[in-house]
């Protein structure tokens, strides 16, 4: 019997169930270990995740199931360790149940397992990701196009040229001003709008390259981000895997100089299919051409004489028909402009409504300018550009054009900015007594320079842009006039100047010192601006010689003090320390006799100091962006009575100064954040004096919540305070959360308040019963010709109880609104409602919103429709109309709608009624509309009806989701209607991205009367020809996706899927295939490919009804597929028919395959075929680019690899094999090719990853060592890291002794840098000291319970060749973690019971992790080394030391050891019951010095807990836990002793 296997067996099943009912507690100990670890992970990601979320990016779909994981998994434990708790009451005083405990022990086992599983997928490296920018912030330059005949052609060549796949790089040249920067971006917004690139990126490179700049700008407008800290390596590497991930981008870079390294932008240039292209401005043909090595090339030239007068004519406008002889003259002027749009544009609108003399000495001064020249720009621009700054007669407009000039190029120059100026060197003619009035004068000016082309729009409207060659030109002439010294690009402070300056602007990142003794007495303005943050040293004395500066600027600068020169500049105005680091400000305070403006934006401060008080004169203090400053001093802020604007960080403590200052008058811009109202004085705030403010009460605004305008209140409060009240007709923005009495607040109409310049409405959390939230305007307010919320532009409701949101009158008010969001507002019934319109007129007109792009309608489960209309009338007065009614009708007006959301609306049966086509397709509703989104619409029946389809022919995004009673997306005419021909094709030509999930009793996208019985998604009746993206989850009654059978007549067939990229099929329980093999030509650009939970597929693709045509002798190639993933498919039997069991076959060919992931396919016994190609060279090249293969819970496996295939593997990256439970072999060479060669050894060139995990049947990797995981046969020369996990059966990893002839061995292991190891049963060893040299780069080792472990290095056969004193070394090792492992006695063989002995050293161990080894009663030996000149260097960088669970332990550290412990900063022991003392110093060394005091130089964090048996820290004070022979250098150390109940903290 002892002999019978069974009965081994048994009893081997026996001891187990008997350790698991008498390990119970331990298991229970355990799991909460690692319950505190997953609660650290669940801590660090959420913390992360909020910090995303203030960011404004949108959180990755991983990351958040994650979250709901890890939430679920900690209830489950809490759940499990609550039922331990009941039972352990509930038995204390019987006898235990033994068969509670094995089934309690077995399932904290088990639940332990998963919460490591998920800790370890806890390591996210990226979180989130930035949304997209909004489409109307792109290309700003694209909006000032204006159509010419001569650039049409031009326009068309580039595009085709950029659709040419063997096209890489252009380059478009021409004069400064000639128009290349608005052609191209016009190229550029007409094929993102087209789909041809997915980004398109703009970056200005400018006479001074700067690659960081350019870097910086291109990942801003990619939604990339990038690390503050990064070099350029660093961004490159980052832009350079951005542009390399399968989408298409288009990179334009404008206006260069010379020739730029694409490389070392991080800018690749690919083959045109996917990747990047390149488009670049320059004024240098040669440049392109030569240098840059452009593709093609393409000249903007001059317009023509008649092109340019028309577009003269059309700038100047009418005036000149009524002077007589004016025209000619304007000829003549049009003649001078060379045919220069810019030049044009700039002269005919300076010119415009101007006398005949004026026309005429224009022209004088043009003929004289002719001879100035400047670099890269015609000397007719010049000279026409002179003209237009010449002609202006404003002396304010003149300055405000020079002061333009100061900023860098392609700069968004915003209003304030300018107005600070101004005030500062008292530019402003009439002297303007405030900043507001300031403000006003330079709005006027702006408005007169950007009339005369001289500036042009920005992003919003407090910002401005000056066109790079305009901007040359001022420079030219602010140098010549007012001795201005610009120098963007600066390499060193200038010298040797001739003039002396009166302003200086330097933009550099080069500038480290400033020069000392320097006089400039003319100097007003000093701008010093860093391209990114950087010491600077400024001489004590520089400022000593510039007596009249009174503007000074300087930007991202690191200084450790401010100059004591500075103190001296009695003439300082203005004073800009914006983005720097500052160590002490207090000098400040000496600017107080004139110091006017003040800003300190996005500073590191973190206190103003008292001194501040005295700057009294001080009219702007800007503090926005300090998030560090957390101290302003009492008394500052009500010293400073002149303020006019006050720009706080974030809160603000003392408010009775703040009303005190209000109380004065004179503030006039407030930015604050009032956490809340009852921290506000009980007076009220006066805040009617208020012209800007950025206010909010409650919540804050946050810096992702882009508000427009200068004006915004965010009010998060249940009642408003009344000194609000007037702040509310003056906002722009408008917040309001949470507030009763919302009526009132919203109808409030005292004089003048009509809410006419409110642009941005959020409204959310009422409960006040609301029948409109925006409601029919007083007749007093209409009669004075005014609408309400007239110039709104966006409004967004939200948890509101409402009947409608408006009425009729209002609707057709809101010429202006762009955005509507309406979302969980339960009772809401319409959006525009006509309850108690007693106006039949009212109910009978077409509401129209004619700006309205985007509307999202959500969670809205009473609403019937959009608007009635008259219908509604027909029905009892107050009731609505029984008849279902669509979301939308013939008397709802989007002609521009872009965007439709549409989410949980439970009572819509029809979005859209059946309308006649439209007269005029172009004007009609929903002809603009890009992006549709339907979501859990119950009731609803059908999407689309055939006759709207031709309506959105710009639809380019369609997702409808969890719509139950939906059976068509596209459904035919009802009778009586327009009927389509039933063998037409309904075409969707702009479509890229269809998404279709949780569809129950979907059929088919179209109900055509032709089509099939049988039900596949797709006929020959609809086409795609733009479709990139199919998604599809959740369609159980489908069986296929494509109709079996190819056309019978091709010549009718439309192109169709030809672009699609990428295909995704889930939970389709019916669907018996994929693809018919006919479509596969057709999938030409197909990139990833993934299939999953589909119970009754067999088959991938299907080629039983193939064409007889079928080429490539039967090879079925997906030619750029990528990514192939299948999950869960029960049934799956293979790939294409006809290789039963064995996934893919030689008839089938992946030459750009990347990554496969194989999951849950339990019917297939093989991936390959195990034999080669009988007649090779028939083979297509398949799997050579292979980069990533991933096996899952495939339970017939028997090997993974056959080994003929590792040659074609050359470029496998990444292999990971998890729970295959037959799987006894990874790579099979049973049926190896007989020209193996390299002497049989398999090798995997380039594979940096291997993880193997629960594999019970595993014996080894490849054929031929039986329990021993790898053999000198196989060889990983740039593995890196090894993860083995549950694989029972292998007693080792490496073989015990090294090959024989060392000289026959391919190097292989030696970039090992991480080895994770747990729950191999039988696993005796992991280390053999053989292998110890080639491990020279591992950095991190984990072992977690192995059971049978003793030794982790074992060296009993270690080679005679051993040197180093026989010492084993890990040189690199910076972690190492040792969990669970019952019977481990040492590291390495010979120091029974002691962890670590002399004859292992770990030179740069950092962190040690040791957990639940009960056999050690030490980790290191007691008696230091007899030799110490032998001795290698050993934990001499340890920084943390954390022990658990050892119950034999008996100290930690012996007293010796902490000389080499000088850096530990952190020491944890947990739950060691006979552990006494932590440093043992019974045998300590005579040696020993610093008077017998044991110290702990570096020691921070110092934690206790569970340690039964403690008496002291180190031996010699019974029962007092420290004597004065331990000591820390801190001034004090945190010691936690934790109870069962809690922590107790104490300071010593």
């Amino acid at each position: 019997m002892l002999g019978c296997p069974a009965f081994n067996d048994a009893v081997k099943a026996v001891i187990k169930a008997g350790k698991y009912a008498s390990q119970y507690r331990m298991h229970v100990d355990n799991l909460g270990i690692e319950l505190r670890r997953l609660r650290d992970a669940s801590g660090i990601i959420e913390r992360r995740v909020r910090e995303a979320r203030d960011r404004g990016e949108e959180i990755e779909n991983a990351v958040a199931h994650w979250q709901e994981d890890a939430g679920q998994m900690e209830n489950d434990v809490q759940e499990l360790v609550g039922q331990v708790e009941a039972r352990m009451h509930c038995f204390a005083c019987s006898c235990p149940n033994i068969k509670w405990r094995y089934r309690l022990s077995k399932q904290a086992e088990e639940k332990m397992r998963d919460v490591q599983r998920l800790v370890e997928y806890s390591h996210f490296e990226e979180i989130s990701h930035p949304k997209p920018p909004p489409s109307e912030l792109e290309f700003p330059s694209a909006e000032n196009y204006v159509h010419l005949d001569s650039r049409t052609p031009i326009f068309e060549q580039i595009v085709v040229a950029l659709k040419d796949p063997n096209v890489k790089m252009i380059g478009v040249h021409g004069l400064g001003g000639v128009g290349k920067t608005t052609l191209v971006e016009k190229v550029a917004k007409e094929m993102l709008h087209d789909g041809t690139f997915k980004q398109i990126p703009l970056a200005t490179v400018s006479k001074v390259l700067n690659v960081m700049e350019i870097q910086k700008k291109l990942a801003g407008e990619l939604n990339l981000l990038l690390d503050a800290r990064a070099d350029e390596k660093a961004n490159k590497i980052k832009l350079w895997h951005k542009f390399n991930n399968g989408d298409k981008y288009l990179v334009i870079l404008d206006d260069i100089w010379e020739m730029v390294d694409l490389k070392a932008i991080g800018i690749p240039i690919t083959d045109g299919q996917t990747g990047c292209k390149v488009v670049l401005t320059s004024r240098n043909k040669d440049l392109l051409e030569i240098s840059m090595k452009t593709d093609r090339n393409f000249p903007i030239v001059e317009l023509e004489e008649g092109e340019a007068w028309d577009l003269f004519k059309n700038q100047v406008g009418n005036s000149m028909e009524s002077q007589p002889g004016v025209e000619s003259l304007a000829r003549e002027v049009c003649k001078k402009c060379k045919g220069l749009p810019v030049a044009i544009k700039a002269l005919g609108a300076a010119l415009e409504g101007k006398p005949r003399y004026m026309w005429e000495n224009a022209l004088d001064k043009l003929k004289r300018y002719m001879l100035t020249n400047i670099e890269g720009i015609s000397s007719s621009v010049w000279a026409i550009l002179r003209v237009s700054y010449d002609m202006l007669e404003s002396s304010d407009a003149k300055s405000c054009f020079l002061l333009c000039c100061l900023f860098a190029e392609d700069f968004e120059i915003s209003i304030d900015d300018l107005t600070r100026h101004c005030v500062a060197r008292s530019l402003l003619s009439q002297n303007p007594r405030t900043l507001e009035e300031a403000r006003d004068a330079i709005r006027t000016v702006v408005y007169i320079l950007k009339s005369t082309s001289l500036l042009s729009n920005g992003s919003n409207e407090n910002v401005v842009r000056i066109h790079d060659v305009i901007r040359d030109v001022g420079i030219s002439i602010a140098r010549e006039e007012q001795a201005f010294l610009v120098d963007h690009g600066a390499l060193q402070w200038p010298r040797n100047l001739v003039n002396e300056p009166s302003v200086i602007s330097l933009n550099s990142g080069k500038i480290r010192v400033l020069p000392d003794g320097l006089v400039y007495p003319q100097l007003h303005t000093l701008i010093l601006d860093n391209n990114k943050l950087s010491d600077l040293e400024v001489p004590d004395k520089f400022f000593s010689g510039m007596k009249q500066l009174t503007v000074l600027i300087l930007i991202r600068i690191r200084m450790r003090r401010l100059p004591s020169s500075l103190a001296k500049l009695s003439n300082l105005r203005m004073l800009c320390l914006d983005e720097c680091e500052l160590a002490d400000i207090a000098i400040l305070g000496d600017l107080k006799t004139n110091l006017e403006v003040l800003s300190l934006r996005g500073s590191d401060i973190e206190a103003l100091p008292p001194e501040m008080a005295q700057l009294t004169s001080l009219r702007v203090l800007d503090l926005r962006d300090c998030d560090d400053l957390k101290v302003i001093p009492q008394g500052i802020i009500s010293n400073l009575t002149y303020l006019e604007e006050l720009y706080f960080a974030n809160t603000f403590d003392y408010w009775e100064e703040i009303r005190l200052l209000l109380s004065i008058g004179q503030l006039t811009t407030l930015h604050i954040h009032i956490p809340a109202v009852t921290l506000l004085p009980k007076e009220d705030l006066m805040l009617e004096n208020l012209k800007r403010f950025r206010i909010s009460v409650g919540t804050k605004i946050w810096r992702y919540e882009y508000f427009p305008g200068t004006r915004a209140l965010k009010y998060e409060e249940s009642s408003l305070r009344k000194e609000f009240i007037p702040l509310l007709d003056k906002a722009e923005v408008l917040y309001l959360s949470g507030i009763k009495g919302l009526k009132k607040v919203l109808d409030y109409r005292g004089v003048g308040n009509e809410f006419l310049d409110l642009k941005y409405l959020k409204v959310e959390s009422c409960d006040d019963d609301l029948e409109y939230l925006l409601g029919e305007p007083k007749s007093s307010v209409q009669s004075r010709g005014l609408y309400p919320f007239n110039h709104l532009t966006d409004l967004i409701v939200e948890k509101c109880k409402l009947k409608y949101l408006f009425s009729p009158t209002t609707a057709r008010g809101l010429v202006h609104l762009e955005q509507l969001r309406v979302a969980s507002c339960e009772n809401i019934r319409e959006i525009v409602g006509f309850e108690r319109q007693n106006n039949e007129n009212e109910l009978i007109d077409e509401v129209k919103f004619s700006k309205l792009k985007r509307l999202e309608l959500k969670y809205l489960p009473e609403l019937k429709s959009f608007y009635a209309g008259k219908e509604k009338t027909q029905a009892t007065t107050g009731s609505s109309s029984t008849l279902a009614q669509p979301l939308f009708n013939e008397k709802v007006i989007l002609p521009i709608l872009e965007e439709l959301e549409v989410k949980a609306l439970d009572s819509i049966e029809e979005i859209w009624d059946n309308q006649p086509p439209s007269v005029n397709q172009e004007t009609a509703s929903f002809s603009q509309l890009r992006d549709i989104g339907v979501d859990g619409c119950t009731k609803l029946m059908n999407l689309v009806p055939s006759n709207i389809l031709p309506r959105l022919r710009n639809l380019q995004f369609l997702l409808v989701n969890d719509c139950p009673n939906v059976e068509f997306l596209v459904f035919k005419n009802k009778k009586g209607e327009e009927e389509v021909a039933d063998d037409s094709t309904l075409i969707i030509p702009r479509l890229s991205y269809l998404g279709i999930s949780r569809m129950e009793r979907l059929k088919r996208f179209y109900s055509s009367s032709t089509t099939s019985n049988a039900q596949s998604l797709f006929n020959h009746q609809v086409a795609f020809p733009a479709l990139e993206d199919i998604y599809i989850s959740g369609v159980p009654m489908i069986t296929g996706i494509w109709v079996g059978q190819p056309l019978s007549k091709p010549e009718k067939e439309v192109e169709s899927f030809c672009k699609l990229k990428s295909i995704t099929v889930k939970d389709c329980e019916q669907l018996e295939y994929v693809l018919p093999s006919y479509m596969l030509p057709q999938l030409h650009n197909l990139l990833e490919l993934e299939i999953r939970d589909c119970k009754e597929l067999e088959v991938i693709v299907s080629n039983k009804l193939k064409e007889k045509e079928a080429t490539n002798n039967d090879i079925l190639v997906f030619p750029q597929l990528k990514t192939l993933k299948l999950r869960s498919l029960d049934n799956l039997k293979c790939f294409c028919t006809g290789t039963d069991q064995l996934l893919f076959s030689h008839k089938v060919a992946f030459p750009a395959l990347e990554d496969i992931y194989i999951s849950g396919v339990p019917m297939i016994t093989g991936i390959w075929v195990g034999q080669p190609l009988s007649k090779p060279e028939k083979e297509v090249e398949s799997f050579c680019k292979l980069k990533s293969i991933t096996v899952k819970d495939c339970e017939q496996l028997e090997y993974v690899l056959p080994s003929y295939m590792l040659p074609q593997l050359h470029n496998l990256l990444e292999l990971e094999i998890r729970d295959c439970k037959e799987l006894e072999v990874i790579v099979s060479n049973k049926l190896k090719e007989k020209e193996a060669t390299n002497n049989d050894i398999l090798v995997f060139p380039q594979l940096k990853t291997l993880k193997l995990r629960s594999l019970d049947n595993l014996k080894c990797f490849c054929t031929g060592t039986d329990q021993l995981l790898f053999s000198h046969k196989v060889a990983f020369p740039a593995l890196e890291n090894i993860s083995i996990w549950e694989v029972p059966m292998i007693r080792g990893i490496w073989v015990q002794q090294p090959l024989s002839k060392p000289e026959t061995e391919v190097e292989s292991f030696c970039k090992l840098k991480s080895i994770t190891v747990g729950y191999c049963e039988q696993l005796e060893y992991v280390l053999l000291s053989y292998m110890l040299p080639q491990l020279h780069n591992l950095l991190r080792l984990e072992i977690t319970d192995c059971k049978e472990l003793e030794v982790i290095v074992s060296n009993k056969l270690k080679e005679k060749e051993a040197t180093n004193n026989d010492i084993l070394v890990f040189p690199q090792l910076k972690t190492l973690t040792l969990r669970e492992l019952g019977n481990l006695k040492c590291f390495c063989t010979g120091t029974d019971q002691l962890l670590f002995s002399h004859k292992v050293a770990f030179p740069a161990l950092e962190d040690i992790y040791i957990s639940d080894m009960p056999m050690i009663t030490g980790i290191w030996v007691q008696q230091p080394l007899s030799k110490p000149e032998k001795e290698v260097e050993s934990f001499c960088k340890l920084k943390s030391i954390e022990v658990w669970l050892c119950d034999q332990l008996e100290y930690v550290l012996p007293s010796y050891m902490l000389p080499q412990l000088h850096n530990l900063l952190e020491l944890k022991i947990n739950y060691c019951r006979e552990m006494e003392v932590i440093v043992s110093n019974k045998l300590k060394e005579k040696e020993a010095t610093n008077n017998d005091i044991l110290v702990f130089p570096q020691l921070k964090t110092l934690e206790l807990e569970g340690l039964d048996n403690l008496k002291c820290f180190c031996t010699g004070t019974d029962q007092l836990l420290f004597s004065h022979k331990v000591q820390s250098s801190l001034p004090f150390f945190a010691l936690t002793v934790a109870h069962k109940n809690g922590y107790t903290f104490i300071i010593l």
